[in-house]
């Protein structure tokens, strides 16, 4: 029973975080998900042993292991705040990439119809100039054919077409009310340099992770000292050579 508490425990406060480490790796650096995998393994295993094997060690040794526990998921703790912040912000990133995108789209939207009514309304200034020409050619010649002195009057008498003209601009000189206003546009960083700002970052804590679990096992298979009947003594002194511990006699 106290071996599968060790073990739950093991899977919840190690297991677990190494195993969402690797899956943000995998989706944030492809490239180098494999050897990052495999640097966790190194610290989910030895950070396992430690777990495991502690409980039939000696006191002194028992405590390293506690401690080199710690030192190992301290690191692994940051190491998974890191991934999860990460994540965030390249899934904000990705967001933003989707948002600025539709904007492109709809700028492009607006400035089609913005050269689409341009097109409408120097073709209405066109038809309007023909038609003004029209109107003049017919008083050009209407006037030719009236008496000498009737031209003259007509020519006299204030001319209310002139007049209503002048009031009639043409569309290109209408000015047109601008109502969309300028909105500023901060720009956001692509998923790529969230990539890039954190890379160093967590690769020094990776590699910090793994070191610091391979040293610990290193150092730890060079003070182990077993304990299996838990008297506090280390077995290799008071064991004596062919002769069984009361527990294991009928193994």
């Amino acid at each position: 029973m106290y071996a599968w508490r060790k073990s739950i425990i093991y899977v919840f406060t190690v297991f677990l975080p190494a195993l969402m480490v690797g899956i943000s790796n995998f989706y944030v650096f492809p490239d180098s998900s494999l050897l990052a995998t495999l640097m966790l393994i190194v610290t989910a295993g030895v950070a396992g042993v430690f777990t495991y094997f502690s409980g039939d060690a000696t006191v002194k040794v028992r405590r390293y292991c506690i401690l080199a526990d710690v030192a190992i998921c301290a690191i692994l703790c940051v190491n998974l705040g890191g991934h999860w912040i990460l994540a965030r912000e390249v899934s904000a990133a990705r967001q933003g990439v989707k948002e600025r995108h539709v904007e492109e789209d709809r700028d492009l939207q607006r400035e089609k119809a913005k050269t689409e009514f341009e097109i409408a309304r120097k073709n209405a200034d066109a038809v309007l100039a023909k038609e003004n020409a029209k109107l003049q050619n017919a008083e050009r010649r209407r006037l030719a054919n009236l008496p000498i002195e009737q031209r003259r009057s007509v020519l006299a008498a204030p001319k209310v077409e002139e007049q209503v003209a002048a009031t009639i601009q043409p569309l290109s000189l209408v000015p047109i009310p601008v109502t969309e206003a300028k909105v500023a546009v901060t720009l956001k960083q692509t998923p790529e340099q969230v990539r890039e700002r954190w890379w160093w970052f967590l690769t020094a804590l990776a590699i910090a992770e793994c070191a610091a679990s391979i040293l610990a096992g290193v150092i730890l298979a060079g003070v182990w000292e077993w304990d299996r009947n838990h008297d506090g003594i280390p077995d290799h002194l008071q064991k004596p050579t062919g002769v069984e511990w009361p527990h294991q006699v009928g193994k």
